[in-house]
């Protein structure tokens, strides 16, 4: 496909696919402001997260936590590149051929290793921490919603590889 028609197709398509697609890229961007935010508290660049009202929350501790900084690096940059792979990905994964196919299957990968992480932190946060992160909770949610999106684009784009039409 010549980048015109990709461009096109990225710019103009109507498909099912293309929506799942673009609600993904959606929820990414979302994701890359979320932990862009925890990153520069992370990096000491924000001294302070605000947190809803209520005494479970406490985004400060949770983000300064040992947990938060898996090999010394702070989770929220591992977190917001991440997210912004997932914005290249989703739009990769709209062109047609062997393209989509690895496209595809590596957004549904990285969705899917995003939402088993969330469940490891929403279980320190609730089971060990005893505390809620408010920007953590907002990137669970972002995970949640994209895993039936990309286990359905995953779905369709096989089955257009076994002898449907590509859907665009």
């Amino acid at each position: 496909m010549e980048n015109e028609s990709a461009r096109d197709l990225l710019r103009r398509g109507r498909s099912a696919s293309l929506k799942r697609l673009r609600y993904i890229g959606a929820l990414s961007a979302l994701g890359v402001v979320d932990f862009a935010v925890i990153s520069l508290y992370q990096m000491g660049l924000i001294r302070h997260l605000p947190d809803p009202p209520g005494r479970f929350f406490d985004s400060d501790t949770i983000n300064a936590s040992p947990e938060a900084y898996p090999f010394g690096i702070p989770d929220g940059t591992i977190g917001a590149t991440v997210y912004a792979s997932n914005l290249v990905l989703a739009s990769t994964a709209a062109r047609e051929g062997r393209t989509r196919r690895t496209a595809s299957l590596a957004l549904g990968l990285s969705v899917v290793v995003q939402a088993a992480g969330a469940v490891y932190y929403l279980y320190d946060m609730v089971v060990r921490q005893r505390k809620l992160c408010a920007y953590c909770l907002l990137g669970t949610l972002i995970n949640f919603v994209m895993l039936p999106l990309s286990i359905r684009e995953s779905r369709d784009e096989r089955a257009s590889r076994d002898g449907g039409a590509d859907g665009y």
